[in-house]
């Protein structure tokens, strides 16, 4: 098995902003008969605010703010709040915590005790926004299976919009992975393509290109992924958005995932193929100049 994290680095901050006030953390939690916490009925994003010298850099601050307000109103989880007062949020729970890089989540949910599903519309809705300390890593590389799980249909739940429940499917897969000795497990989509990780975008590298599942509606269309599309343009390297098998898998030379979180890990296996990630010309190219804007 390989070792747990250590959760010390993983914890959330005492405070949050919570409807356009900061409040002690546990004042914005959820009723235990709320149906967000019964049915999974959220919204929720995540970004990054870096802590460079003596100020923050939030990146891509307005991609995931818009992602928020859209993913919520599509579930009909309206708020009032605009981009610019969500984004006036963070700034002031950032004022307030010890001064480190953290992982921003909000999350938009009912918490009132009321777990039916009709006449769900009349409950309020809440905005609350916290973060979690993270460490960064990005040279440590990771290994990952097939997964045993179906990356979930978007024609069952749409994966784009973020919605609480459906990370059921990452969390089955992270914890099928695990058993297996493996960090992470790469999900198959329902004709058997290649698709994802259980919470990042999977990116080959083959020669000179960067080689990556084309979105479908079952990929989810991380913000990093983007950037780093743009960024191997940027670059001259070439981008293919293509279908991909695990058959393929031994054509590669390297892989890597990429999110919000993750930024980028580089792989040295996925199931029993094996690469030398780490040191691969295109990942190091793509890692320097990922960081350049993250260190702003």
């Amino acid at each position: 098995m390989l070792p747990s994290p250590d959760l010390a680095d993983w914890q959330a901050t005492e405070i949050a902003w919570h409807n356009n006030e900061i409040v002690p953390r546990e004042v914005a939690a959820p009723s235990i008969a709320s149906h967000s916490l019964h049915l999974g009925i959220g919204v929720f994003d995540g970004m990054m605010a870096y802590r460079n010298e003596e100020h923050y850099y939030v990146h891509e601050i307005e991609a995931h703010l818009e992602r928020l307000h859209h993913g919520s109103h599509q579930m009909q989880l309206p708020f009032h709040w605009s981009i610019e007062e969500l984004k006036a949020g963070i700034d002031a729970l950032l004022a307030e915590v010890p001064p480190a890089t953290y992982y921003i989540r909000p999350i938009v949910y009912r918490s009132a005790p009321q777990i039916n599903v009709t006449g769900s519309k009349a409950i309020p809705v809440d905005v609350t926004i916290f973060g979690v300390r993270v460490p960064r890593d990005n040279e440590k590389s990771l290994a990952c299976q097939i997964s045993p799980y179906q990356r979930i249909s978007s024609r069952a739940v749409p994966v784009s919009w973020k919605i609480c429940g459906s990370y059921v499917n990452s969390y089955l897969v992270r914890l099928a992975a695990e058993a297996q000795g493996f960090n992470d497990g790469i999900m198959l989509d329902q004709e058997g393509r290649i698709a994802e990780a259980s919470a990042a975008n999977l990116f080959l590298l083959k020669h000179e290109a960067l080689v990556t599942p084309k979105l479908t509606s079952d990929i989810f269309p991380g913000i990093t992924r983007k950037v780093l599309l743009r960024l191997a343009q940027n670059l001259g390297i070439e981008t293919i958005e293509r279908e991909i098998f695990p058959e393929e898998l031994s054509h590669f030379e390297g892989a890597f995932l990429a999110s919000t979180l993750m930024e980028m890990k580089p792989l040295h296996q996925i199931g029993h193929f094996q690469y030398k990630s780490s040191n691969h010309l295109l990942f190091r190219r793509l890692l320097q100049a990922f960081q350049e804007i993250t260190h702003q």
